[in-house]
């Protein structure tokens, strides 16, 4: 395998970006798009008969009355042109027959000579076929064509990319799951296996592209077992097969460390390459640390990549069934020290990755070289942040730990906390010391004697969201980020744990809403769309639908709530100085507005009202007359 650099060119395994605007989640993940587009017939056409994956196909079809491809033939698929949103038909031609592969070329594409095909041909069949299988387990075999061979279609796919107006990203390749199903199921099917590989501006002559293979087939072998399984899962996997397969970490991984507080389960929008690099991390922390040997290692990925359940569930099932004393919960956290950490020296190697990520640490979002040793933030869920601080001012004494945070809850589940404080020497000589802090309550305060041996320490603070497999998803993309508050003081001083304001709380120094700010607020008040969610919530009949909306309802309320107390905070500290601004716009705002946009504006009325009444029994004249306009 190669050694980690950090100063690898920056490509993507899947998708090849460079800081490039208005991309959407399907441009940059055309897998997952496809996999969504499919989950109903995941649901109703994937069918487990004995352990043997079964999909209904025509009847009547004899294989063996089909012509056998030869070399040189020309092939019809259907592919998706991103630029436009729609499918479109190309002709291809068939270069290669390998032993486990079909190599066709996009007619009229950029040209590639008979080295060049072989060369993905025989990789493929000798190092990526074998490599793939023994990890995670078997593609569909032989698949709905009933041929064993795997295409490999190798064109220009029509992507965003356009380096002279600035988009220099672009869709290295493909899985489409529809082409498993028939075209009565899926109607662009090409009804075979098969992957997608661009050609332009990829260069089919280089190991990335081989690369984009591995992740590529990791997919296709994922569908087979789970087709089901979250992105963030699945795309673990993928990133890790390259790896496997020889050609190295991949330079994602800079972008998680550029931006490490990234929701690992959520897989969202706020930076894809992150998103990459972080599940890239996961996927060689977990394989590596979860078992002592090669083999096992194998056994546990196989066992993850069969679960038919989901996510950290899926996980926790294969721990329990490879037989290891374990759970997703642990190994979250300590992979989240290891991040910072990445020190084999202590607990067999628990905080640490594989000798070739050896260099790979994290820097702390937080530093604080002297007294007072305390401040706040927020963190987002399935994520962490660790502060640094000197302790040369700890010599000789004893100090206390103490830490808060937020609890956001919906439905019945909420969030948890872990913290370690990790102590060390800067120059790496001493070993480092790890202590787990006993979080109760969403408080926790621990009491530690300075070593002078170690001359740093850390505050990891970790946030999780419920493994629930039903839950698991809506919460982690739902919830906001959490707040928190520490402080490390030495055992003389007072030592109280931090306080969390409460949301929506605020000061006479807090700044004011604007009067566009209130407007922008009313509107998302006004638009607000909870009776189709509670709606949902009613009909949904699968238990995960169901739980799904009651989070995704439970969120979306929180924060029309918070919104709204942001808004009573500032009105009443505005009429409490005589400035009626923002009751004046909300006056003219409401009766502008339509009556469905005016029932969900009442609860903000009657709190405006209540303030008001409260003004006009103090002789206010002004607050008496606004009072009349808003309750005529």
């Amino acid at each position: 395998m190669s050694k980690f650099s950090l100063k690898m060119a920056c490509v993507a395994a899947l998708v090849l970006l460079m800081a490039s605007p208005g991309y959407t989640q399907e441009s940059i993940d055309l897998t997952q798009h496809f996999a969504r587009e499919t989950m109903a017939l995941a649901e109703t056409e994937f069918k487990d008969i004995n352990g043997e994956a079964v999909r209904r196909v025509p009847a009547g079809v004899a294989y063996a009355d089909i012509k056998p491809p030869e070399v040189g033939d020309m092939a019809v698929f259907n592919t998706y042109n991103i630029k436009r949103n729609a499918p479109e038909k190309i002709n291809a031609q068939l270069k290669k027959i390998g032993k486990h592969c079909y190599v066709y070329l996009q007619q009229n594409s950029r040209r590639i000579d008979a080295a060049g095909i072989g060369k993905i041909a025989t990789t493929f069949d000798n190092r990526i076929y074998p490599e793939c299988r023994s990890m995670f387990g078997n593609e569909w075999n032989p698949g709905i064509d009933g041929d064993s061979r795997i295409t490999l279609l190798l064109l220009d796919i029509q992507d965003t990319y356009n380096p002279e107006q600035g988009q220099k990203g672009f869709t290295a390749g493909y899985f489409n799951a529809g082409d498993c199903y028939t075209k009565s199921k899926y109607p662009n099917s090409n009804e075979r296996e098969m992957l997608y590989l661009d050609i332009y501006p990829s260069d089919p002559s280089t190991d990335k592209f081989l690369s984009v293979i591995a992740h590529e087939f990791q997919h296709m072998i994922h569908w087979n077992n789970d087709p089901k399984e979250f992105t963030w899962v699945n795309e673990s996997l993928s990133q890790l097969a390259p790896f496997l397969c020889g050609y190295g970490h991949p330079p994602q991984v800079q972008a998680f460390m550029r931006n490490p507080d990234n929701n690992m389960a959520a897989w969202s929008n706020d930076d894809m390459i992150a998103n990459y690099g972080q599940v890239y991390l996961w996927s060689q922390y977990i394989s590596t640390r979860i078992a002592s040997t090669d083999d096992r290692r194998r056994a546990f990925v196989r066992r993850m990549v069969a679960q038919t359940s989901q996510g950290f569930s899926g996980l926790n099932a294969a721990i329990k069934k490879q037989g290891i004393k374990n759970n997703a919960r642990n190994l979250f956290r300590n992979f989240c020290v290891a991040n910072y950490l990445n020190d084999d020296r202590i607990e067999q190697g628990t905080y640490s990755y594989e000798k070739s990520l050896a260099r790979l640490a994290l820097t702390p979002e937080i530093k604080i070289s002297s007294a007072p040793f305390e401040g706040k933030g927020s963190v987002k869920c399935w994520s962490a942040k660790a502060v640094q601080i000197n302790p040369v001012s700890f010599k000789g004494r004893q100090f206390r730990v103490s830490f808060a945070g937020q609890k956001i809850s919906a439905t019945n589940y909420s969030n948890d906390f872990d913290v370690a404080l990790v102590r060390y020497s800067s120059d790496g000589k001493k070993e480092p010391l790890v202590d787990w802090l006993d979080v109760t309550e969403f408080k926790a305060s621990k009491v530690f004697s300075h070593t002078t041996a170690h001359d740093r320490m850390m505050l990891i603070i970790i946030n999780r969201g419920p493994e629930t497999m039903k839950i698991e998803q809506a919460f982690a993309k739902g919830a906001a980020p959490a707040a928190f508050s520490f402080a490390v003081r030495t055992i003389s001083a007072q030592n109280g744990a931090p306080r969390i304001a409460r949301s929506g709380s605020s000061s006479s120094s807090a700044r004011r809403t604007s009067r566009s700010r209130a407007r922008s607020i009313m509107e998302e008040i006004s638009n607000a769309g909870f009776d189709e969610s509670a709606g949902l919530l009613l009909s949904a009949d699968a238990d995960v639908d169901r739980s799904a909306a009651e989070i995704d309802y439970d969120f979306a309320f929180q924060k029309i709530t918070m919104r709204e107390d942001e808004l009573i905070s500032s009105i009443r500290e505005g009429v409490g100085t005589g400035d009626y601004s923002l009751v004046e716009e909300f006056t003219t705002f409401f009766a502008a507005g339509n009556d469905e946009g005016k029932a969900k504006l009442q609860t903000l009325k009657n709190r405006i009202r209540d303030i008001l009444k409260f003004e006009q029994l103090q002789g206010n004249e002004t607050a008496a007359g606004f009072l009349t306009v808003i309750e005529p």
